[in-house]
């Protein structure tokens, strides 16, 4: 062991346990794949989550509660082991209690309450490891894709898309309605820019507008501030003059590109090699799986132990958004593929998989049982139909009641909207904090650990 009681770097027979803490607040392909390469330099892998009341000390009230976020660190699958209710700025107390050689953190240091680097104690003393960071997702970005409200962020390059880059406040949103060839004349607003679909008559925007205070239940502070956002006169839209300091919508996501790039070595690093065998009972399920939360790990985990090798299938964005509105899915498929990958009880994934489990999908993946979640709250104006009579008719088909039976899309907007001043603050200081990273990025950035062994 080195100096310190750590393993030294010039020992590579020596075992070495890694450290590497965080909030794990919404989570995003970028904190799976800071974990993986954290997990490629450790032989151990100690991974540490902040409590709420920490976390709410030195940024912002997470939007997952602590016991979710603590339970979906469980279903990741290149943790080894947890460590709960660890401080923000990690001690060096801190990696002796997770009995830890060095802490891991990616190259984009944050501040901690006193507005210091929170990692500058094992920095100096030579503890720290350096990770390069996911550009193109982030949790700040996530919660602006959600806090704008922008229910067209598919439909044209133009629009605000997790794909794009390109961010879209409501009133901007508005706007685009107006101005596209299936809306209805000026002054009105499709229903669907509330309820999810494009298709239905208009509605005039102030009901548009209340029917989002309802939808969401804001309080009287927050509707005003709704209200204002938007005016509309019988022949153009204007934007209210703003009170001096609030944050427009321009603030709450980076102006940086937020595009993820997906490449074939990513998906390698994040998939399993396994393949099924003769002597292996397949499980199939299939989903968006947006905004992977812990409710979807659980069922993937009950599904998985059905049988021996779990199949999942994601469907592709067009799917989702025809199923459940053009507002979604808040994910593209590349981040929905990428964060079902991490899930340690997903054997392999059908990338755009059909909603409806055919005959053909059955025989070519030797399918011996389809399973679905039940019980979980649902997005009301959901699109749906009985896509497992094939499954049923072969008496393979089965249900999965969920643990986890609250979680879903609108349960976290509502979360956001119920403290929305707080993220607004949060969002607008964490976008510029990240507009400074992507500035100062060069080509001399740090790469990826140079010693990044294949993750397991």
């Amino acid at each position: 062991m080195g100096q310190g009681g750590y393993a030294a770097e010039d020992s590579p027979d020596v075992p070495t346990r890694g450290y590497f803490d965080g909030c794990f607040d919404i989570m995003h392909s970028g904190h799976y794949n800071a974990i993986r390469q954290a997990k490629c330099i450790s032989d151990t892998l100690v991974v540490g989550i902040h409590s709420d009341e920490e976390i709410e000390a030195n940024k912002a009230l997470p939007v997952m509660r602590q016991v979710e976020r603590y339970a979906l660190l469980e279903h990741i699958k290149w943790i080894d082991e947890i460590l709960h209710d660890v401080p923000y700025s990690p001690e060096i107390a801190t990696l002796d209690r997770a009995k830890a050689d060095f802490c891991v953190h990616g190259d984009d240091m944050p501040l901690n309450s006193e507005g210091v680097s929170a990692y500058d104690e094992v920095k100096r003393l030579g503890r720290l490891r350096i990770v390069r960071r996911t550009e193109g997702v982030s949790t700040t970005d996530m919660i602006g894709r959600l806090l704008t409200l922008s229910k067209q962020h598919h439909d044209a390059p133009r629009a605000s898309s997790p794909t794009t880059g390109i961010r879209l406040g409501a009133e901007a949103a508005v706007q685009q309605i107006l101005a596209s060839p299936r809306s209805s004349p000026r002054g009105k607003l499709p229903t669907g820019f509330m309820q999810g679909s494009l298709d239905a008559a208009a509605q005039p925007a102030g009901e548009v507008v209340e029917g989002l205070i309802t939808k969401y239940k804001m309080t009287p502070e927050d509707a005003a501030l709704l209200r204002n956002s938007v005016t509309l006169t019988a022949g153009a839209t204007t934007r209210p003059a703003l009170t001096p300091g609030s944050p427009t919508n321009a603030d709450l996501r980076a102006k940086a590109p937020v595009q993820l790039l997906a490449s074939t070595r990513r998906l390698v690093e994040f998939a399993s090699s396994k393949q099924p065998t003769a002597a292996d009972r397949v499980v199939y399920v299939s989903g968006s799986f947006d905004m992977f939360h812990v409710g979807h790990a659980q069922f993937l985990k009950e599904a998985r132990a059905l049988g021996t090798f779990l199949l999942v299938g994601i469907h592709e964005d067009l799917t989702v958004r025809q199923t459940k509105g053009p507002s979604f899915p808040v994910m593209n498929l590349n981040e929905r593929v990428l964060n079902v990958c991490a899930c340690k009880w997903v054997d392999e994934v059908i990338i755009g998989a059909p909603k409806a489990v055919s005959d053909d999908i059955m025989k070519t993946w030797a399918i011996h049982i389809v399973a679905r979640g039940t019980g979980h709250k649902r997005n009301p104006n959901i699109v749906d139909r009985d896509w497992f009579t094939v499954a049923k008719a072969q008496n393979v088909f089965k249900e999965v009641p969920s643990k986890w039976p609250e979680l879903c899309h609108n349960t976290i907007v509502e979360r956001i909207m119920a403290s929305r001043q707080s993220y607004l603050k949060r969002n607008t200081d964490r976008a510029k904090r990240e507009d400074a990273y992507y500035d100062q990025k060069s080509a001399n950035d740090p790469k990826e650990h140079s010693s990044l062994r294949s993750a397991a």
